[in-house]
This record gives C-alpha cells, sequence and structure tokens, in this order.
C-alpha cells in the first residue's frame, strides 16, 4: 500500500458511476488523440503506406488495432447517448438508475464491440 494516501482510503469501494464517468472521459480523449494522429498520418501518407502494413498483418494483431478503435468510439458513443437521454428525462438522474446505466453501458459496449468487429473483419 502507497504511505502517501490515508490509511482510510483503502476501505471504500470505489464507485461504478466514478469508473463509468472516468471511462467516458478517457476513451473521448483517446479517440481525440487517434483521430487527429490518424488522419494527420492519412494526409501526409499518400502512398497507404498504414494500410498496406495493416492487411500484411497477421489476423491477431489486426484484431487488437481494430478493438482499440472499436471499443472506446462505442462506449463513448453510447455514453453520450446516454447523457442525451438524462438531458430529455432529469428524473432518470438518482443513484441507483445511473448506477444500473453504467453497468449497462459497460455490458452494452462489450457485447457491440465483439459484434462491430466481426463485421469489420468482414470487409476488411
Amino acid at each position: 500500500m502507497n504511505k502517501n494516501i490515508s490509511p482510510h482510503v483503502s476501505i471504500y469501494k470505489f464507485p461504478i458511476t466514478a469508473v463509468s464517468s472516468i471511462a467516458t472521459r478517457v476513451s473521448g480523449l483517446y479517440l481525440s488523440g487517434a483521430f487527429i494522429g490518424l488522419g494527420l498520418i492519412k494526409i501526409a501518407d499518400k502512398e497507404d503506406f498504414f494500410y498496406s502494413k495493416y492487411n500484411s498483418l497477421e489476423s491477431k494483431y489486426k484484431t487488437i488495432i481494430n478493438y482499440s478503435i472499436i471499443t472506446p468510439l462505442t462506449y463513448h458513443t453510447y455514453g453520450g447517448v446516454r447523457h442525451f437521454i438524462w438531458d430529455k428525462y432529469p428524473k432518470l438522474l438518482n443513484n441507483k438508475a445511473v448506477a444500473r446505466s453504467s453497468y449497462l453501458l459497460f455490458g452494452i459496449t462489450g457485447i457491440s464491440s465483439i459484434l462491430f468487429e466481426n463485421i469489420v473483419k468482414k470487409y476488411i
């Protein structure tokens, strides 16, 4: 245990709502960086070097790359939809409903990431 942190901190459970909130922010930052970086690379890459490199990879590496984009993209999108719903129906903003929606958000992200990755495999 880290001696710089108060000893009582370790007895508290980190709530799923906090994990969900942090994950939404991290996925947004990751996607912003990835899309800006990949966009700049695409502008500079006139010969499609990265696309040909991707196509030459083994299937397991392609899957890792696909999930590294698909999972944060679906999570952040569904998190945004959840916020739109909360804006429209503020009555849903209570501790129990937010916790339940956080579990649902993680679950639906996992399921749709698998489905979307299978779709991507067919077309790329």
